[in-house]
């Protein structure tokens, strides 16, 4: 099931991004998906009576119910953080927090967005989000991982 929210663009994958997903990169490799968010200052719930907390805690009980769903799918949370600062880009404080979370595949990332327990929880992010990107990305190659490790075991004893 795909969300849309006109007021929102940016806040779910459009048809395009996930007939593209599924014609040209359900290849059963890993997902890596880049997330920046962006929060209200105040939850946009349409219940209004519901929006006397920040856009911020409103996403958390989201994410709350999407750890348990990416777990569930065998997928992962590789990193978290608050941004710092955009040293590149056209706003200094577009973004508030990035995170990046692997998949085993696309099927299962649509498996996961699928569940109606998760589906229930959407209501948080569309209130908690003012903007974000999914920025989907491919799993690193073996050969790359062996040269990092490489180097971090070599620089261990090369640059003491």
């Amino acid at each position: 099931m795909l969300y849309t929210n006109p007021d929102n663009a940016f806040l779910f994958p459009s048809e395009e991004a996930m007939e593209e997903a599924r014609k040209n990169h359900n290849d059963g490799k890993p997902l890596i998906q880049v997330n920046l968010l962006s929060y209200h200052k105040t939850a946009k719930y349409e219940d209004e009576s519901l929006n006397t907390i920040s856009g911020e805690e409103a996403y958390k009980k989201y994410a709350k119910v999407a750890m348990k769903a990416v777990t569930k799918v065998g997928g992962r949370f590789l990193w978290y953080s608050k941004v710092r600062l955009t040293m590149i880009g056209p706003d200094l404080h577009e973004w508030d927090d990035v995170g990046i979370v692997m998949y085993p595949n696309l099927d299962k990332f649509v498996e996961m967005v699928n569940f109606d327990w998760y589906k229930e929880a959407i209501q948080h992010r569309e209130a908690g989000l003012r903007d974000t990107r999914l920025i989907t990305c491919y799993d690193m190659p073996r050969s790359m991982r062996f040269q990092l490790w490489l180097a971090r075991w070599f620089g261990k004893f090369l640059f003491r």
